[in-house]
């Protein structure tokens, strides 16, 4: 019987150990899904930091920063003419499918000034309220 009270005893004892690097590996998941959080919260207030110094900061620009306000600028510029670009094509798409300019019924988003008869805005999210 010695025999067996031996494999149990052994049994128990690797379970146990099993089930605290289990725990101890939970716990460190834990623990790295938080500190992901919390850079996620950080990288997000750099960048809010960021876009309230650029829309104070104006043509004033500190010389170490220089380069990185002008890639933001030229990037945000960029991005009005993309968006510019596909309004035309949506327009143009539009006005070709239905063969003649037709005036949109709906309610202007707040955000952005679209026209949509939908709950959020179609091109940028935004609730579209009442």
């Amino acid at each position: 019987m010695s025999f067996f009270d031996e494999l149990t005893q052994k049994a128990k004892n690797a379970a146990a150990t099993a089930s605290e690097k289990a725990r101890d590996m939970a716990d460190s998941a834990k623990i790295s899904a938080a500190i992901i959080s919390e850079k996620r919260d950080l990288d997000k207030d750099y960048r809010t930091i960021g876009q309230w110094y650029l829309s104070q900061c104006g043509d004033e620009v500190p010389e170490a920063i220089a380069d990185v306000v002008a890639a933001a600028k030229a990037s945000q510029e960029k991005i009005a003419s993309l968006q510019a670009s596909r309004e035309a094509a949506e327009t143009e798409k539009g006005q070709e499918e239905s063969g003649e300019p037709q005036e949109e019924e709906g309610k202007v988003c707040p955000v952005c000034g679209k026209i949509s008869n939908t709950k959020f805005c179609p091109h940028c999210g935004a609730p579209m309220g009442e």
